[in-house]
């Protein structure tokens, strides 16, 4: 990356989340424009969702569904610490505003792997029936299908004995079996409008750094089609 931004002579580059900060770093020293989606830098324009609030929606909808045990898959961010993670504090800001408590076995912090997801979660799904979380909200797509797919090896139906909120609204999502309550985030339209805001950093545009939220939309489909009694 780093001779890639020397040799290439860039006017500009969007950087996504996740990039070493070393590495950042240089390339902002090197580039003349650079426009950001989902970082944390108050120097440079950034493009984002709300990652909080957008988890929070999730696991309110599964509180409104009368769920009391509502375990997260997901795993930690950068820092290396659950807690941190946007997506977890949103799933605990929704627990406890509903005075639910949070049982630490039903937090599966399967680094982001869709294969640790399966494996934890059917771990967890043999506890007694009394323990076992009725409901289970999913940083992605991925580890909640996958999730659903430790379910079903245990012989529980999808909604009835344990609903699935995922993140993403990946293309997938809605063809899985039953289909996958998620959350829509605007890939696209987060894409192109860091390219615009790119365009008008190199023409001198937006002299000014700023961050521009762009709406998220909870799309309920069967995987969580219950109301608990």
């Amino acid at each position: 990356m780093n001779k890639l931004a020397q040799d290439a002579q860039l006017d500009g580059m969007i950087i996504i989340e996740g990039i070493d900060p070393n590495v950042y770093e240089f390339i902002k020293q090197s580039v003349p424009a650079v426009v950001g989606i989902d970082i944390s830098d108050s120097t440079v324009p950034v493009i984002l969702y709300d990652r909080v609030a957008a988890a929070k929606s999730a696991v309110q909808h599964l509180i409104e569904r009368g769920h009391r045990r509502i375990g997260f898959i997901g795993g930690a961010g950068l820092t290396g610490d659950l807690e941190r993670e946007k997506r977890y504090r949103g799933y605990r800001y929704a627990m406890e505003e509903a005075g639910l408590d949070m049982d630490p076995r039903l937090v599966l912090n399967t680094g982001w792997d869709v294969n640790n997801s399966y494996t934890l979660m059917y771990e967890l799904l043999s506890l007694p029936d009394h323990e076992r979380p009725t409901a289970m909200f999913a940083a992605s797509d991925m580890m909640a299908i996958s999730a659903m797919r430790a379910a079903a090896e245990h012989g529980l139906q999808v909604p009835q004995d344990v609903a699935f909120v995922g993140l993403d609204n990946i293309e997938v999502s809605q063809y899985t079996s039953p289909p996958l309550s998620t959350v829509h985030i605007p890939k696209e339209e987060i894409g192109m409008m860091a390219a615009k805001v790119l365009i008008d950093q190199i023409e001198g545009k937006n002299p000014l750094p700023f961050k521009l939220f762009v709406p998220y939309q909870l799309m309920l489909r069967q995987s969580s089609d219950y109301f608990r009694e």
